[in-house]
């Protein structure tokens, strides 16, 4: 995606609720803040009354005095010190884990369509190291700022109240600073936005070589592909090298103009105290508030630098924000617009309709046109067609992965598609994709997560009988440790038909009414197949069955079956109706049964 810059009121818009939610805690840290700077302020004070109490010879009482007044405020400063960053550094991390917590939520109500656009490793990125900075900005760097802020507001007042010419020349150099700062600010937010998009790019590219690790090998391209992570590292290092040089060139520049200021005030100062005007222990603690301002003047260099760096994250999440599909705020109390009633409450189903549905990929690309057909508890529906043709992608419409184009297109119970929520929608359907995915866990663990957050437990199916009815069971004994051995990245160390068993039996488990089930049994022989859909048709006779498939025994026993070309349906009906047919559909079964027969043979 590429840059953008937001205005101030939407960063603020988009960091108050957290802000306001966790203001307790920053007030109180506040307040420690305002406190504990002023007691900084007493030691010098302190010394220029030792120093004063000797050089009039007042004796012992006004020196140990002013030792136990440095003590004291000392003590209760550093006590003041540890709870500041307590309070608001815990505040910072709550915050952190807030927004995190908020953006995985938006994330997870985005549909299909969104994850289509977006690049893996920049989501990652936007969730880790976009977050660390926002933390930083919200937490230390708020508390040195404040700090920073009262310490020159106390400094200039104690200064003042000492000799306001001591002042005026020890901040006379500082009065150069609104420009520096300026031209270091602006370079700062361009080259913050350049890391922050080279480290998204080599997240993503890390991301997908090493998950297409095997064909990068298969196919011995791992040279081309250490050069492009060479040369994406290179631009990583190039972008950080220039943040480097400007913070190397603004600390130095701001120290100097403190140490000049200090000169300065200790000439003038020094002449004063020849002179008589003022006394030495009055310079002497000039000099040294002026010192105590070289933390803020040095400091802002750093909280210059972390404050742009927070500006570019929070503006990527701002612009990630605007890309979502479904408009989800994030904040506190994050919730996803949904109907007050729903007519999927309960997990009853009657019917499933499609009228003329339809479906369009951006815009352009006209993917299903004028699909119609209606779904009832027992009956089953078988889907075909060349490759191309919209098979999965009308599945994906099914369960809810897609919008139609247009209202009314698909109705549950009755019930339009748009007045259901999506939770709800998806919640009546049981997918098992072909290359569905696997999580690095055990096969159990992989097979309960169909049964996991739903409704009702699929009434007399255990996770045994879903792996027998499945095909899986009669591969367990390959399985060292059987249902809990634990499996590679994306079941790596599964073969493609066991991986699709194991996606299968995680649909079955599932208690939804409707079973979608894409080219999933492609993997299987013959003979397996017909005993898993035999299974099938006695597991789903109060439910019912959608089925995708390339090989047409799998559908044969449908009580319907569309022929999509095109995106069209082009002919329908039963298996024999549609043998009788003579048309697409009875030509490839021809040729499949004949190819069957000469395997056999």
């Amino acid at each position: 995606m590429p840059a953008a810059k937001f205005k101030l009121s939407d960063r603020w818009a988009l960091l108050k609720p957290y802000l306001a939610e966790h203001k307790v805690p920053i007030l109180w840290g506040w307040t420690f803040v305002v406190v504990s700077t002023a007691l900084d302020q007493v030691n010098p004070w302190m010394i220029k009354i030792i120093l004063d109490s000797l050089g009039a010879g007042a004796g012992k009482a006004p020196v140990f005095g002013a030792l136990g007044g440095i003590l004291a405020a000392t003590a209760v400063s550093a006590g003041l010190l540890f709870y500041q960053r307590l309070w608001v550094i815990r505040a910072s991390r709550d915050i952190e884990y807030a927004l995190r917590r908020d953006l995985f939520s938006a994330l997870m109500a985005q549909p299909r369509a969104f994850f289509d656009r977006q690049n893996t490793g920049d989501l990652m990125s936007r969730a880790t190291n976009d977050l660390d900075r926002i933390r930083d900005m919200v937490g230390p760097v708020v508390l040195h700022l404040a700090r920073m802020g009262f310490l020159l507001i106390f400094t200039t007042i104690c200064v003042a109240m000492l000799n306001p010419k001591l002042l005026l020349t020890g901040l006379l150099p500082a009065l150069i600073m609104p420009v520096l700062a300026n031209f270091f600010l602006i370079r700062m937010y361009t080259h913050f936005g350049r890391i922050q998009k080279n480290l998204s790019s080599l997240n993503g590219f890390v991301q997908d070589t090493l998950t297409g690790i095997q064909v990068v090998k298969g196919f011995g391209r791992a040279d081309p592909f250490e050069r492009k992570f060479a040369a994406a590292s290179a631009d990583l290092r190039d972008s950080s090298l220039k943040i480097a040089r400007f913070n190397a060139a603004i600390w130095p520049a701001i120290g100097v103009l403190g140490v000049i200021g200090i000169v300065l005030s200790a000439w003038l100062g020094g002449r004063m105290v020849i002179q008589g005007e003022i006394s030495l222990g009055t310079l002497s603690a000039a000099i040294l508030y002026l010192l105590r301002l070289q933390f803020p003047l040095v400091g802002l260099g750093w909280v210059a630098s972390m404050i742009q760096r927070g500006n570019v994250s929070v503006d990527r999440l701002l612009q990630l924000q605007s890309e979502f599909v479904v408009p989800v705020g994030l904040s506190p109390s994050l919730s996803t617009s949904s109907p007050t009633s729903s007519p999927t409450s309960s997990p009853t189903f009657s019917t499933l309709e499609a009228h003329g549905l339809a479906f369009t990929y951006n815009d352009f690309d006209k993917v299903l046109s004028d699909v119609s057909f209606t779904l009832k508890p027992g009956t089953s529906l078988g889907i075909v067609g060349p490759t191309g043709s919209g098979k999965t992608t009308l599945l994906h419409l099914l369960c809810g992965l897609y919008p139609p184009t247009a209202p009314d297109m698909l109705r549950l119970n009755g019930v339009s598609r748009e007045s259901v929520s999506d939770e709800a929608w998806r919640s009546r359907f049981s997918y098992a994709p072909q290359d569905g995915f696997l999580f690095s866990t055990t096969i159990r663990e992989n097979i309960e997560f169909g049964a996991a957050n739903t409704l009702t437990q699929t009434a007399g199916l255990t996770l045994e009988k879903a792996a027998e009815w499945s095909g899986l069971s009669r591969d367990l004994p390959q399985f060292p440790n059987g249902y809990e051995t634990l499996l590679g990245e994306k079941g790596i160390n599964l073969s493609g038909g066991q991986r699709q068993r194991v996606g299968l039996a995680r649909a079955l488990l599932s208690p939804a009414p409707i079973l979608c089930l894409d080219d999933t049994l492609s993997a299987l022989d013959a003979e397996t197949e017909e005993i898993v859909l035999t299974h099938l048709r006695g597991l789903f006779r109060e439910r019912c069955l959608v089925v995708v498939a390339h090989r047409y025994s799998a559908v044969k026993h449908c009580d319907e079956i569309i022929y999509l070309q095109d995106g069209r349906v082009t002919e329908r009906g039963s298996h024999e109706e549609l043998i009788r047919l003579g048309g697409a559909y009875a030509a490839i079964w021809e040729k499949q049964r004949i190819s069957e027969s000469l395997e056999q043979a």
